[in-house]
């Protein structure tokens, strides 16, 4: 005889409340860099405006033996779980997206600009929430070429990105629209049958095709979306492309344009499959393979190496690639993300982005000018976050430069604006520049940093509404 058991379980009735531990903070010695400039200001009889809490003081990096932090925040308690249709979750790397995490972490690691850097995001918000198109997606001009669709698609999933950082979701009352749109735009634009979000090119060895980088920032984007929100309808397409990025690994760990299994590997390529594979697993997409792509994508970050911190653009194509100071960043960031933060390579880059200046504004354009297949913004937004994921004294460091350069930098109307743009409302490179740079300062925030990660949950999400059926 067949005992059939149903159990039926149900949304909680009552908003789950934020728990958050506050513990005693220890003021430590300021380091030797900080304390030349925190001299030099007040020689120079420059103002320094002192943040709302004294902010505990970082220990100098020796990159191999860093101190870190205590977090303030009760990781594994810290979930807010709104009571509407689609809840907003907040757990593990998402901590700081809730409204008092991101006011905690701001104030832990923004220092003296976090507060200004939170209202240039928003003026950023406001501008891309302005410029969206009436499909949804982000672009300019109305061309239905296989290259068009690539980069609105591109250009859509970072946007997206933007408003995820922030703890925006489709419920959201300033952004929820927008977020909506632009997550309805990608899919729909999606092959059913291969879980593509964009159309390749039919040419055999294509190597400028860059399908393979909107395919993946657009299932980065909607991993995150399903992190924080759990929408059924984005469960089975997430699931087919994901599988799609795992199928389009090489056996050596890397990727090529258009996941063609070629004889290259481009890291800046591979920086996005990473970084939607990683969002993939703490999302809790269930497609087999998931963990062993990221662990197999570290020996492919670790081959790029051209030796004292330094990467290689592209490998195997003729002769390697250059553009080596480009790709330190990416390279760190993917080992960080995929859990191999203490590998050589990872200490290498390190140490190579330590003596390295954050480019100023002006000299990153000229530098980005003889290069057109890259943008400066691109070269902030990985070797912050790689430095951030760090911590250690070079963090302040950093920040100190670069965001009140990036502050500075934007235009009155939100927008981030190259200097050849200057002038014009709207440029395709207008809206990649303005989404990088709120990215960039959203670093405070957006993902948890690496010393202060939570346990990894190996138990499947399940939604608290599932019908499960027991089989004695």
């Amino acid at each position: 005889m067949l005992l059939v058991k149903v159990l039926v379980f149900r949304a909680p009735e009552e908003e789950r409340a934020i728990d958050v531990r506050v513990v005693e903070e220890q003021v430590r010695e300021l380091d030797e860099v900080e304390k030349q400039e925190e001299t030099e200001a007040s020689e120079s009889g420059e103002e320094i405006d002192a943040p709302e809490e004294l902010a505990e003081e970082l220990p100098d990096d020796e990159l191999m033996q860093d101190a870190m932090l205590e977090s303030e925040l009760d990781i594994t308690g810290l979930d807010a779980v709104a009571n509407i249709e689609s809840p907003l979750v907040m757990k593990g790397l998402m901590v700081g997206r809730s409204s008092a995490g991101r006011k905690k972490l701001l104030k832990e690691f923004g220092g003296r600009y976090g507060g200004q850097a939170e209202k240039a995001v928003l003026k950023g918000l406001d501008w891309l929430k302005e410029h969206q198109r009436e499909d949804g997606a982000w672009g300019v001009g109305m061309s239905k070429s296989m290259t068009a669709k690539q980069e609105r698609a591109r250009l859509t999933g970072l946007a997206l990105l933007c408003y995820l950082a922030h703890g925006e979701t489709a419920q959201s009352e300033n952004y929820g629209e927008t977020v909506q749109r632009a997550i309805q735009y990608l899919l729909a634009e999606q092959d059913v049958k291969s879980g593509s979000f964009v159309p390749f090119s039919k040419t055999i060895g294509s190597h400028d095709d860059i399908g393979v980088y909107g395919h993946a920032i657009s299932t980065y984007a909607l991993c995150e979306a399903y992190a924080m929100t759990r929408m059924p309808i984005l469960k089975e397409p997430l699931e087919k492309a994901v599988a799609l990025i795992i199928q389009g690994q090489q056996l050596g760990g890397g990727w090529d344009h258009r996941y063609q299994h070629d004889k290259w590997s481009d890291l800046s390529v591979g920086g996005w499959q990473v970084q939607a594979l990683r969002a993939a697993e703490a999302a809790g997409v269930q497609v087999n393979g998931v963990v062993q792509a990221l662990e197999k994508s570290v020996s492919f970050v670790q081959g790029m190496h051209a030796g004292e911190g330094k990467f290689y653009y592209r490998l195997g194509n003729k002769t390697p690639n250059g553009d080596l100071d480009y790709m330190t960043g990416v390279a760190v960031l993917c080992m960080q993300l995929a859990g191999s933060e203490d590998v050589e390579e990872v200490k290498a880059g390190l140490e190579y982005l330590r003596d390295v200046e954050c480019t100023d504004w002006a000299e990153g354009w000229e530098k980005t000018g003889k290069n057109k297949s890259f943008n400066i913004a691109y070269e902030w937004y990985y070797n912050t976050q790689a430095i951030f994921q760090k911590g250690g004294s070079k963090w302040p460091t950093w920040n100190n430069k670069f965001a009140p350069m990036l502050i500075e930098a934007q235009d009155a109307s939100g927008a981030w604006k190259p200097p050849s743009d200057m002038g014009r409302d709207l440029t395709k490179d207008i809206i990649y520049t303005t989404e990088f740079c709120c990215l960039s300062l959203q670093v405070y925030y957006r993902i948890l940093p690496s010393f202060k990660k939570a346990a990894r949950d190996d138990q499947p999400f399940e939604f608290e509404n599932d019908v499960k059926i027991a089989v004695y």
